[in-house]
């Protein structure tokens, strides 16, 4: 429920801000409402626009659906153990992909020749990663505290800057 009143919110907030006035010379949105923008919108040079923005939602929505409800009746009475395990995985790996994209992003911009180790030894502040890196593992081994203890981004960027077995400090 609360995801629907957040995105129903969203919505109304985005047409609400479409009575706007957008000011040409500082390029810059004013809070006085005008119906310029949807006349702007309904402009006959924006029609074909229009129908083919609406024609390709329609069409992934059905293609979506033609592949997804027999997909998912298959999975509901068919399957079982390791095959509904396989098509769980299948069905979600999708949503997974732009997190794995990030974290490989931010493993390459941290690791140990990245570019923040880059950026850093041009500017001479490579002692500042360096402390950064080294002192909250040097906290927890001088006070003998359980490896939970480092902090989440302490431990995330000593894991990607110095990856286990990989020889650092």
């Amino acid at each position: 429920m609360w995801f629907g009143i957040v995105y129903f919110g969203s919505l109304l907030t985005l047409l609400w801000q479409g009575f706007y006035t957008f000011d040409d010379f500082t390029m810059s949105v004013t809070p006085e409402l005008t119906l310029a923008n949807i006349r702007a919108l309904f402009n006959p040079a924006n029609y074909d626009i229009i129908v083919r923005t609406l024609t390709m939602a329609v069409a992934v929505t059905i293609a979506s659906a033609i592949l997804a409800f027999p997909m998912a009746w298959y999975m509901a009475r068919y399957t079982s153990g390791k095959m509904k395990a396989f098509f769980y995985i299948a069905v979600m790996l999708p949503m997974w992909a732009s997190y794995i994209v990030k974290a490989y992003a931010w493993t390459l911009l941290l690791a140990k020749d990245g570019v923040a180790q880059w950026f850093l030894q041009h500017l001479g502040l490579e002692p500042l990663l360096t402390a950064f890196l080294t002192l909250p593992r040097w906290a927890a081994i001088r006070c003998q505290l359980p490896a939970g203890a480092l902090s989440g981004v302490s431990l995330y960027l000593v894991a990607v800057h110095d990856p286990p077995g990989a020889g650092g400090a």
